[in-house]
């Protein structure tokens, strides 16, 4: 899935697998894509127990210790557990498993045809890349309005001082 055999002007397959390099692209994609979401989503909605805090970028300097601490614990048990204990690109691929594949979710990929399991795998790749684009963009939008996403333009906003021409 991705079509683009051949492309790769900095030869990383030549030291890398390109199985890792696919596994990595698709997780990054996938987190990308949540990531996009809870950033839109910190505006309106906070967990309980945390402080509400509409500009996504502040929103850690906000969190308690306790918070972090679950976070951390649980990127760490999904990380290690999705692998069995395999988590090198040395090792991740003992057993044939296909990059990206954990069996979550394949069950709505039953019944489906090649073609249409391939359509679907490719738009997932797509849809992950344009996810990492968008989780990049939402960050700076905040850095330079120096708020939160929405309103995408704030009432009043000026830009900052270095992108004004003097008259």
């Amino acid at each position: 899935v991705g079509e683009e055999q051949g492309f790769d002007p900095l030869a990383f397959a030549e030291t890398f697998d390109a199985r890792w390099l696919r596994e990595a692209e698709l997780k990054h994609g996938r987190v990308c894509m949540v990531a996009a979401v809870g950033f839109a989503a910190q505006q309106f909605v906070t967990f309980p127990g945390f402080t509400p805090t509409p500009n996504a970028n502040e929103a850690i300097y906000s969190a308690e210790p306790a918070g972090w601490a679950a976070l951390l614990f649980l990127a760490g048990f999904i990380e290690s557990s999705s692998y069995g204990g395999k988590i090198t690109m040395l090792d991740m691929f003992e057993g044939k498993r296909d990059p990206g594949n954990f069996e979550f979710g394949s069950g709505f990929l039953k019944g489906k045809s090649d073609k249409e399991v391939y359509d679907m795998k490719l738009k997932e790749l797509n849809n992950g890349r344009l996810a990492m684009m968008a989780i990049g963009g939402m960050i700076h939008h905040n850095f330079v309005v120096q708020g939160p996403l929405f309103p995408l333009i704030p009432e009043g906003w000026t830009a900052p001082a270095a992108w004004v021409t003097p008259d």
